[in-house]
């Protein structure tokens, strides 16, 4: 059941990343800075509290000069539906892929160009990896 909960809501964030990314001025509505969830910077801070939660974490990889990350930054994750889906389902981890505390992160999970976002449990165990180019799921 937490599995289809999961999917459910990387489809609905995906879907509204779409919109924003091909027409960006459709998405017009912010939320404010306080509605935003926290995102960690910590693998390990992040892993934990998923632990503690039961959430997933959604692992976010960016970078300052991936156009497409700004984009999807500045219109898609700061939708307020999108917004509440995150800070409801998940545990939000921001991974800056030129950060080179941050970069090991990255290439654990084969993440090599921005953006990707790969959704893993408390192990780290990969649920599934949305990158700019394609989609993995977990064989079982």
């Amino acid at each position: 059941m937490r599995e289809g909960r999961v999917i459910g809501s990387v489809v609905m964030v995906f879907l509204v990343a779409s919109l924003s990314i091909i027409a960006p001025g459709c998405v017009k509505e912010k939320a404010s800075s306080e509605t935003v969830g926290t995102w960690y910077t910590s693998y390990d801070e992040a892993l934990n509290l998923s632990a503690e939660s039961g959430k997933p974490v959604m692992i976010y990889f960016w970078a300052d000069w991936c156009p497409v990350c700004t984009n999807y930054s500045h219109e898609t994750l700061s939708d307020p539906v999108v917004v509440k889906t995150l800070g409801e389902d998940f545990v939000l981890l921001s991974i800056d892929l030129d950060n080179n505390e941050q970069k090991g992160v990255a290439g654990m999970y084969g993440v090599r160009y921005p953006p990707a976002t790969v959704f893993v449990d408390s192990n780290g165990n990969v649920l599934m990896a949305v990158s700019y180019t394609h989609l993995t799921l977990p064989t079982h």
